[in-house]
């Protein structure tokens, strides 16, 4: 009983998402530009890393996503959004495209007032998430009582 109740719940929001094909295509556009920021080029007469071949086309994609998203007046996912930089539209890849790093500029170096910088390696832009404050804290979108299946 309860698996048709499932079904019929998940049908029932596939249903009343408006603009379902927006958030389609904007996910698209996610996983294109995460895909060739991974990728590059090696052949054995012509080698070219990923930051020089195909991280123009990887910023096109995710601008694209925004554009999209803007346009059609839908909101990106957290996750999306905490992995392209807000400056240059360049897919964050620890290693790769970003340097983290582990920051506490409080005069007493407090545990609590840890904060985890990613900096892009492009254009020197930095995103900064508080780690500090609850060792067993999770994002609202990443709890399991929250994800939508």
């Amino acid at each position: 009983m309860a698996k048709k109740e499932s079904k019929k719940t998940s049908a029932a929001l596939t249903k009343s998402l408006k603009n379902r094909d927006q958030y389609l295509r904007t996910s698209f556009l996610y996983q294109a530009s995460v895909l060739m920021a991974n990728t590059a080029i090696t052949t054995p007469e012509f080698a070219v890393t990923a930051t020089s071949a195909t991280a123009p086309l990887a910023r096109y994609y995710a601008s694209q996503m925004k554009s999209v998203a803007r346009k059609s007046v839908i909101r990106l996912d957290p996750n999306m959004k905490r992995f392209i930089c807000k400056r240059c539209d360049t897919v964050l890849i620890a290693g790769r495209t970003c340097a983290i790093a582990v920051e506490n500029e409080s005069v007493a170096k407090v545990p609590h007032a840890d904060v985890l910088t990613h900096t892009c390696k492009v254009c020197g832009g930095q995103k900064r998430f508080p780690i500090g404050k609850k060792k067993d804290f999770v994002v609202f979108t990443e709890r399991p009582d929250h994800v939508v299946e």
